[in-house]
């Protein structure tokens, strides 16, 4: 009865409910970033209720993903590397020129801290050491979604092994929350600022997950949170991200929180997630090419 009510709940189901989601939560949002949000403050333009039914659906949605995650076995036996895919391949190499731009532009935040002069202390509390972490991690995120571009060319798990570069995107999505905590503002009150939150803290989590079932390291039981984090984190990825793209590329920028632009790492995050959840879909038992003598 068990293993039946486990087999019951399948990755193509989680996929199926993210999507539902997704499409009804990113109509929603549009409509929330064209018309009742003011893009200079951030703040609704008018208070209702249904703002925060749309928090607590959101939050509903990425719980019932998770619990959904947790319950299926399909998910509970997700593997990271050890088989080839093209695709996995240029989505790693895309999300690490995702991370190496989200570098080079916390640099140029700080750069124009610097530039706007300002105390120690002052540039401190504007969260130049938080950002500054950010970049570094950026890098090294990069170098790390790199080796796993390789990985996943050759079907080889050796290049995806560095277990110490592995942490780099956790405490980059740490360090990307903590900069956002240092800005004095309510979170309730900022849709955007809200939503980024759960996503980073969701990403921090599947990041995890991810450095654990990689290297091995702790990985007994945690594969099913790729999709039971990593499904959320993309939900909240996708529904930001989308807008804000669609306004840039129409040149209606003005609807757009300057706080809160467009990520592109975010959006190179949601195709990450969900491709490698249909990669493993569609090639669940695939044996992992062996390691040669020589890489060992």
């Amino acid at each position: 009865m068990k293993k039946n009510s486990q087999e019951a709940f399948t990755i193509q189901k989680a996929l199926l409910a993210f999507l539902v989601f997704f499409v009804c939560f990113t109509v929603i949002r549009f409509v929330e970033v064209a018309a009742g949000i003011d893009a200079a403050t951030g703040f609704f333009k008018q208070s209702s209720p249904l703002h925060g039914l749309f928090y607590a659906l959101v939050i509903l949605a990425c719980a019932l993903l998770a619990v959904y995650s947790y319950l299926s076995k399909p998910a509970s036996q997700m593997r990271t590397v050890g088989f080839r895919s093209v695709a996995m391949c240029i989505m790693a190499v895309l999300l690490g020129l995702a991370f190496l731009g989200d570098g080079i532009a916390s640099f140029g935040q700080i750069s124009d801290l610097h530039a706007a002069g300002g105390t120690f202390r002052e540039r401190m509390s504007s969260g130049e050491l938080p950002l500054t972490l950010r970049g570094i991690f950026g890098f090294l995120s990069a170098v790390y979604t790199f080796l796993l571009s390789h990985a996943y060319r050759t079907g080889k798990t050796t290049a995806a092994k560095a277990r110490i570069l592995a942490l780099s995107p956790i405490c980059w999505a740490a360090f990307r929350m903590v900069h956002h905590f240092v800005r004095k503002i309510s979170f309730t009150k900022v849709s955007d600022l809200f939503f980024e939150l759960l996503m980073l803290g969701a990403m921090l989590l599947f990041f995890m997950a991810f450095a654990s079932v990689t290297s091995g390291i702790y990985s007994e039981g945690t594969a099913w949170r790729l999709c039971g984090f990593g499904l959320p984190a993309a939900l909240i990825a996708g529904m930001l991200s989308l807008p804000r793209l669609v306004f840039m590329l129409i040149d209606k920028e003005a609807y757009i929180n300057a706080n809160h632009p467009f990520q592109a790492v975010d959006c190179i995050f949601f195709c990450f997630v969900l491709l490698l959840c249909i990669t493993v879909l569609r090639n669940p038992s695939a044996p992992a090419v062996e390691e040669t003598a020589a890489e060992e």
